[in-house]
């Protein structure tokens, strides 16, 4: 006979009646909590550690994925529900103001009415709210999305779907959609009901699960997406609460792995509107690449994403308050910074580029990727060799020689190896398929969370982007959740979506032939003149 439990949380007090002989995971999807499980509630990579307790005394830190209910407990979820810095701010560029509004509603009834723009990414969701008199952006809000408690990555996600169907993977991004306008309204001090326009923006993945959409030809071949086009609909249709009669759009998506996100990018950056040939790169979850100028423009996309996101990193994790996301080296050592101050919890992808690019500097590890072991560093009188031990066999750094709790394993520089390799790789082969080189590039815009707290040095010291480009990166922040923006705040920036769903060229590396010896070439990292503290 199936048992009801209590659960108390210890950071609000708050308290949920769930079912018993379920994991710990699903009791706190029930409660509406959302833990990080990259790896989809498998137990593999130990991110949904919470603290709990019979008592609230006596504690025990478990994986919520793999913990059955079999009693009341206390539950702290502390560590994993860390601030996380998502990003909202992005490069504006200046349109005229003249919408596409909904012809269904009265707007002479209303005294004043609000627009709101979101950018649905894998890992985090950005909101906002403009004013519909002018289309001033009045404020902004975030959230992790919740979907993270059901795998890192689209693919995790998309398979998901196939065997649980679709109804909950899509409630759960309708409901976080709806509470972001409730955060929104409150923030601007308006009644959500006088919103009467959203548009979203997301990757392919991320826009199937949103509408329900068959996923199988996004997870097996020809891995082409079910609908591509502008979707426009009523918002009540998807539980999100705004206007009576308010309206939901969606960009178009481009291809099965580069979706309405790379959309927004484009509308906001307009390499199709350039002389110049521009690289735009968007690393979230997954890596999308534009190259290309108003001749012809070319996309593709990379599986790149999950190990700059903290997924299958030992010590990895999102940019939160604790995370190591700056790293330096000099004949005065290893220096480190970390988000919010204080010690360490764990590194973000940032943070991560940059200790491999000084691990490199110097002399650490070897341009295979090999980390020396604390012998070989000692007897080649290395600097600093004290950062290097020894764990379950196997060398580590430390980034505090005096505490071993944050460090980097061999494993985790392989993840980053074959990160950064399928980017290199795309951009080469998407340069082969212009007949350009690097040199030819005039500006690489770097779009997305990652890209803009990146140090543009390190990406280009590791291989993550030609040496040529390092000082032609420029930074756009949220351009995917600008182009949503902009799609609201233009109707013909909204048209210009539907000519640039079948103008941008699609580029499918996994069927080029040279890909896959390509790939394997950019594992490798570039040789670095030594330098001794």
């Amino acid at each position: 006979m199936r048992q009801t439990f209590r659960l108390t949380f210890l950071q609000d007090n708050r308290t949920a009646d769930v079912t018993g002989q379920q994991t710990l995971m699903e009791a706190l999807k029930q409660a509406g909590i959302f833990l990080d499980a990259p790896c989809g509630g498998q137990g593999t990579c130990g991110k949904c550690l919470v603290r709990i307790s019979p008592d609230g005394d006596s504690w025990q830190e478990v994986k919520a994925c793999q913990t059955k209910i079999t009693s009341d407990l206390w539950v702290d979820i502390g560590k994993s529900a860390g601030n996380h810095r998502i990003l909202t701010t992005s490069s504006i560029r200046k349109v005229s103001y003249a919408p596409s509004l909904p012809e269904n509603i009265d707007l002479d009834s209303l005294e004043n009415y609000y627009l709101a723009a979101f950018d649905i990414g894998t890992t985090t969701i950005a909101a906002y709210l403009l004013d519909g008199a002018n289309g001033e952006q009045l404020c902004t809000a975030s959230s992790l999305n919740p979907q993270a408690a059901y795998g890192a990555d689209v693919i995790s996600r998309a398979n998901y779907n196939l065997e649980h169907g679709s109804r909950e993977l899509a409630d759960c991004i309708h409901g976080a959609i709806d509470e972001l306008i409730g955060e929104l309204s409150r923030k601007a001090g308006i009644d959500r009901e006088r919103i009467i326009q959203i548009c979203l923006v997301g990757n392919t993945c991320m826009h199937h699960i949103f509408f329900q959409y068959p996923m199988d030809s996004l997870v097996r071949a020809p891995y082409e997406p079910y609908q591509r086009g502008l979707i426009r609909d009523q918002a009540a249709k998807y539980q999100i609460h705004i206007h009576p009669q308010g309206e939901l759009m969606f960009l178009p998506v481009i291809a099965g792995f580069v979706g309405a996100d790379t959309m927004g990018c484009i509308l906001t950056i307009q390499p199709d509107q350039k002389e110049e040939i521009t690289l735009m790169l968007d690393i979230g979850t997954n890596g999308e690449l534009v190259l290309g100028n108003r001749e012809r423009l070319i996309c593709c996309s990379t599986a790149a994403g999950p190990a700059f996101e903290g997924a299958k990193i030992e010590c990895g994790m999102r940019g939160a308050q604790g995370a190591i996301d700056h790293v330096t080296w000099n004949e005065r050592g290893f220096h480190y910074s970390v988000i919010g101050g204080g010690n360490p919890v764990g590194i973000c992808g940032s943070g991560l580029i940059d200790t491999i690019a000084c691990l490199l500097c110097a002399g650490l590890m070897e341009s295979s990727g090999r980390l020396l072991t604390p012998e070989e560093a000692a007897r080649e009188k290395k600097t600093w060799s004290e950062h290097l031990a020894m764990r379950d066999g196997k060398p580590v750094f430390l980034f505090d020689p005096q505490e071993d709790s944050v460090y980097l394993t061999q494993k985790d520089i392989r993840e980053v190896q074959l990160a950064k390799g399928a980017i290199s790789a795309g951009i080469l082969l998407m340069e082969r398929e212009l007949g350009i080189s690097h040199e030819q590039i005039q500006t690489v815009y770097i779009a997305g969370a990652f890209g803009n707290y990146m140090d543009p040095k390190s990406a280009c010291d590791i291989g993550l982007l030609p040496p040529e480009l390092r000082n032609r990166v420029v930074p756009v922040g949220n351009a995917a959740g600008e182009g949503a923006k902009l799609a609201l705040l233009n109707r013909g920036e909204m048209e210009k979506t539907k000519i640039l769903m079948s103008n941008v060229d699609f580029l499918e590396l996994a069927v080029i032939p040279e890909f896959q010896d390509c790939f394997v070439d950019e594992l490798e990292f570039p040789e670095q003149d030594e330098e001794e503290g």
